[in-house]
């Protein structure tokens, strides 16, 4: 049996494509057809029959450790699907009923066409996602009122961002073109801690923690100031993914605890549009060549993607017009909300504009998606956000023009609400100082390498976690983070 990569995408097992295409081709023992209806059930969706097959799996003898490990993965993804989707319609129709809303069936149906309840077939039942009710009260401009407790803290941080870019402006007229500027320190102290049941006493487990990117203009200052455990291994990378890797032992009746401390110092960055906008196409160094081209499964030219941008675009417009109009579309047509754990996207630019809306990350592929195409270079770059009152994960992007560099943009921050064109469009080609950049790309490998799938298979913000016996998924333990903020 030979496993494809077509097939592999279309199980939505991402995460597994390069441990299973290392050990493709025909198995002649009977673990082989097994294997392949296991991942047939995985694809229709039928949970419980595919747990039946591994309950198999787990008797046979003679089973590579390859193999075993593609097989406890599946089951973890089944684990995954239940997480993120673990409303049944009843349930549903209850929560509705006790916010006095009384729902019809016409009237599911039509939240569902429109993307705004989503839903999936799991065991032949209808399983609604984890945050779609929040979501209707999100997305449906008749009930948006029911979702005021997230709008409150939105319109705390719209106030914060539009005093804070107000000065980002004030002193990049005084500064250079582009200049960091407005420093911020902060002291991030990070806990993870496993809860108790998952990993026996006197069994290791290994932490990847995020850690802020070094060398970079905007982030000027990145230092280790404290960690635990103290007595085990600890490598420190350099990148893409910006990790601490500790271990720890899990000692009897105290859960594995992993923290780090970090020194950050952050700034702002503005480049004025009006500048932006003179600059043409022109010759791409090879160095840049790689943020143009596509990168399978969510950075594809597909025809919707194609579509979109060709109907935004004429020959005639440069780079930053394009962005503009990239940017404008985005804020106007994909609003943000909770999105379904990434992965479980197989195409996370296609899911979004098949579900009308998106959270930061998807917003930011769909954009990085469209510049692509047109042959305007960008790149990932994600960590966390770090506003007072509003700290948490936050993705962005760059993208590279000619002759200046790589230029922040922040899709999900939106235009801004303000007269004034460069505050009203500051996140364009702009991006305040309360940022820690983790991650330069997306879906890296780790070092020291992971053996066991990511729990995040794109992003690195929380963490990763695993012990060999298997991944420990976010559900697994708790992340907690806390910030200082010093006076420069």
């Amino acid at each position: 049996m030979i496993y494809t990569r077509e097939k592999l995408i279309k199980a939505g097992l991402i995460l597994l494509l390069a441990v299973v295409l290392a050990s493709c081709g025909k198995r002649v023992d009977s673990s082989d057809q097994l294997y392949e209806n296991l991942v047939d059930l995985y694809m229709q969706h039928r949970f419980i029959e595919a747990r039946e097959l591994i309950a198999q799996f787990r008797q046979e003898k003679d089973v590579t450790a390859t193999l075993r490990r593609d097989v406890d993965s599946i089951d973890g993804f089944i684990d995954r699907y239940y997480l993120e989707y673990p409303i049944t319609k009843a349930r549903l129709l209850d929560e509705f009923k006790q916010k006095n809303l009384v729902v019809s069936e016409t009237q599911l149906l039509k939240w569902e066409m429109a993307g705004q309840l989503e839903f999936m077939e799991i065991d032949g039942e209808k399983r609604y996602f984890v945050s779609a009710p929040g979501n209707l009260f999100l997305l449906n401009d008749s009930l948006r009122e029911m979702g005021s407790d997230r709008a409150l803290k939105k319109a705390s941080l719209n106030r914060f961002c539009l005093a804070h870019i107000s000065e980002v402006l004030e002193q990049s007229r005084r500064d250079e073109f582009g200049a960091a500027v407005m420093p911020v320190e902060m002291q991030l102290d990070y806990t993870v801690e496993l809860k108790d049941e998952w990993v026996p006493s006197g069994d290791t487990v290994r932490a990847w923690m995020p850690y802020g990117a070094r060398g970079l203009e905007r982030q000027p200052v990145v230092e280790l100031l404290d960690y635990y455990p103290r007595n085990n291994p600890c490598v420190l990378s350099a990148g893409p993914h910006h990790s601490l890797y500790l271990e720890g032992v899990v000692q009897p009746d105290s859960p594995a605890r992993f923290f780090t401390s970090i020194r950050l110092v952050s700034k702002a960055q503005y480049f004025e549009g009006e500048r932006l906008s003179w600059i043409d196409f022109g010759p791409i160094p090879d160095s840049i060549a790689p943020f143009l081209a596509e990168r399978p499964p969510h950075l594809a030219f597909t025809p919707q993607i194609r579509l979109l941008a060709d109907s935004l675009t004429n020959a005639e417009m440069r780079p930053f017009e394009m962005v503009r109009r990239f940017y404008y579309w985005i804020n106007d047509h994909i609003p943000w909300a909770s999105a379904v754990e990434y992965g479980l996207m197989t195409n996370i630019p296609a899911y979004t504009l098949e579900h009308q809306h998106g959270d930061c990350g998807m917003q930011t592929l769909l954009f990085m998606a469209l510049c692509r195409y047109k042959g305007i270079p960008v790149r990932w770059q994600t960590g966390w956000m770090l506003h007072p009152g509003n700290v948490n994960l936050h993705d962005w992007c760059e993208v590279w023009y000619q002759n200046v560099g790589w230029v922040p943009v922040d899709v999900s921050f939106k235009l801004q609400q303000s007269p004034n064109k460069a505050v009203r469009e500051f996140y364009i080609s702009g991006i305040d100082a309360y940022r820690l950049v983790v991650n330069n790309d997306y879906g890296r490998s780790f070092q020291p390498p992971k053996y066991w799938p990511r729990s995040e298979p794109v992003d690195f913000q929380r963490g990763e976690l695993e012990w060999e016996g298997g991944n420990l998924f976010f559900n697994k333990w708790s992340r907690n983070m806390e910030v200082s903020y010093k006076t420069q």
